[in-house]
């Protein structure tokens, strides 16, 4: 007896199953799930009934194959390991699947940076529509010469500045600049910056909004207190490292670039014999799952990750239904989320 572990799958069933059973030819069968006219409603409705019964469902892609649109839609994550990008991926994919598409998902790196190789793929899998959260600027010419003009592109969290395209995303800029007042709110003067890769438009937003907010506040910032990084635990644990061994004393405060560098830096600081926050206060960015846990609880900046993704979704689907419509850029709301990660710093705090 076969056990339902090793047992084969129930083979598909097609239009020609449908077609026999309802002793009509295959065309008619195809005409009627693709809602299309020349069938009587006497043998639509027949054939809608038998392929219920037969428990039919519609290949999409290869009817896609046959009109040149699929009811897919691709996703390229920055970084599939980062917790951020799953949940916006899971945004993505709730949406899509309730207006009746699929999700093809593939990812870049930490960094971000498309491969070419990736990219043709989807095209070549006649995606409705691409949504990238992995966006540089050098990507720019990948884009016009491999996606063809008719695919409808959505940029999240990142965007190429210069391309007709829909975007959505926070003011990342004021993320930074809310955080960083909160540091100097705090009293902190002595603040250094572990910051995400420039290549990234919002890791450079954060980085511009932090240094604004510092040279409006007068704070000079010491040799060697920005550092770029990944945006990862270990490149923040290794930033942190390298930041601890060019000064004769650590900064009561550092600024990063994401909760991921905040968590790695943390780690860093910890090896060295330093309490967080009671020695150096840090900041993350982003606001995921760990971010809240009690042995964390990182002061950092909320993103709406889910209904980012969500929103993905309804500027693709309504681009492919008005190709003419003007790019739209959706900017959702940010929340500072001050937590156990910052204090106030020695002596009086200075507002």
């Amino acid at each position: 007896m076969t056990s339902p572990a090793t047992r084969d799958p129930a083979p598909r069933v097609t239009l020609s199953d449908v077609a026999k059973r309802a002793g009509v030819s295959i065309a008619t069968v195809s005409y009627v799930m693709n809602d299309r006219g020349g069938v009587g409603e006497r043998t639509r409705a027949n054939v809608l009934r038998i392929a219920a019964e037969l428990g039919f469902r519609p290949n999409r892609v290869a009817s896609g194959l046959r009109t040149g649109r699929t009811h897919v839609l691709g996703l390229v994550l920055a970084d599939i390991t980062n917790p951020f990008y799953p949940e916006i991926a899971g945004g993505v994919i709730a949406a899509a699947a309730e207006a009746g598409f699929q999700v093809f998902l593939s990812h870049g790196g930490a960094d971000g940076g498309l491969d070419g190789e990736v990219v043709q793929a989807l095209c070549d899998h006649q995606c409705g529509a691409l949504i990238f959260t992995s966006l540089v600027v050098s990507d720019g010419p990948l884009l016009f010469d491999v996606v063809p003009p008719d695919v409808p592109i959505v940029q999240v969290v990142r965007r190429i500045p210069g391309i007709r395209t829909d975007f959505v995303g926070i003011d990342d800029r004021s993320g930074a600049r809310e955080v960083a007042r909160h540091l100097l709110d705090l009293g902190h003067r002595d603040i250094a910056v572990l910051a995400g890769p420039s290549a990234s438009s919002a890791s450079s937003e954060r980085t511009s909004g932090y240094l604004e907010t510092l040279a409006d506040a007068e704070i000079e910032l010491s040799a060697g207190s920005v550092l770029e990084c990944s945006l990862t635990a270990d490149a923040g644990y290794r930033a942190a490292q390298q930041l601890l061994a060019s000064r004769r004393r650590p900064p009561g405060a550092v600024l990063c670039g994401n909760d991921l560098i905040a968590l790695g830096a943390i780690d860093a600081f910890l090896a060295h014999g330093l309490a967080v926050p009671d020695d150096i206060s840090v900041t993350g960015y982003d606001d995921i799952w760990f971010a809240s846990s009690r042995l964390v609880q990182l002061t950092t900046v909320r993103q709406p990750r889910h209904e980012m993704g969500r929103a993905a979704v309804s500027l693709a689907l309504e681009r492919l239904a008005d190709p003419d419509v003007a790019p739209r850029e959706v900017i959702m709301k940010h929340e500072l989320v001050v937590r156990r990660t910052t204090m106030a710093a020695a002596g009086e705090v200075r507002t």
